[in-house]
């Protein structure tokens, strides 16, 4: 029997209720490279992890759907938005972090080439920005900001909102209280949903992180034990 989301949230006081969703994969992710600002569309695989996500968010009451404008954000929200007969809004905060002259690198090339720069971006972040590219600190602004607003936009909804890995670890971040320089540590798989609930006493709570049971063609568990580093491009 296909898994089903559960729709019976808890009666708190509601701001909104927010599925947080990573896009697809594409094939920048497959080979390891920063996507970044560049316009990549899903891969097959990408596509198909799409279609699955949608199946399963089909019966969630959804109010609006928003995404990056980003093509492989753009093509997942799309997939989603079908069945709910929804307009995807695009939301140009929700785009992932422009890695300037780093973009289409691979990680590993990255962390051989610009060692400082590298570790800079793992251990201070804040402090971080890419040759030509945003600064980190921006980055965060935005990215908290636009989901700030979306939440204050939907009081008593529930709202779907696909973004980016990077993103998605900063917004996590920022719910858990947690210090920026945790944010590679927080792994975001392809078309992986997390549930946020934004309360109106101003106070968010993360319900659901990563979750990708909707996959049938998800890593099993034993090849991710075997895995020493967690995916780390985007």
């Amino acid at each position: 029997m296909p898994f089903q989301m559960c729709h019976t949230l808890p009666t708190v006081a509601l701001m909104a209720w927010i599925y947080l969703v990573r896009h697809g994969e594409t094939v920048w992710n497959a080979e390891g490279r920063l996507c970044g600002s560049s316009d990549i569309p899903l891969s097959d695989q990408g596509r198909q992890q799409a279609k699955a996500l949608a199946e399963r968010l089909r019966d969630v009451p959804i109010a609006a759907i928003y995404s990056s404008p980003l093509l492989r954000a753009r093509q997942t929200a799309e997939a989603i938005a079908k069945p709910h007969r929804l307009p995807v809004r695009l939301v140009p905060e929700l785009s992932e972090i422009d890695y300037g002259d780093w973009e289409g690198m691979a990680v590993a090339e990255l962390a051989h080439r610009f060692p400082e720069a590298e570790r800079c971006r793992t251990d201070d972040p804040m402090q971080f920005a890419a040759p030509n590219g945003e600064p980190f600190a921006d980055f965060v602004e935005r990215v908290t900001a636009a989901m700030e607003r979306l939440a204050r936009q939907h009081s008593d909804e529930t709202i779907v909102c696909v973004a980016h890995q990077g993103v998605n670890r900063v917004v996590l971040c920022w719910v858990l209280g947690a210090d920026y320089s945790l944010w590679r540590r927080l792994r975001q798989d392809p078309c992986c949903v997390n549930l946020l609930h934004a309360r109106d006493d101003g106070t968010w709570r993360l319900w659901l992180a990563n979750d990708t049971c909707h996959l049938n063609f998800a890593v099993p568990l034993s090849d991710l034990r075997e895995k020493s580093e967690p995916t780390d491009w985007e």
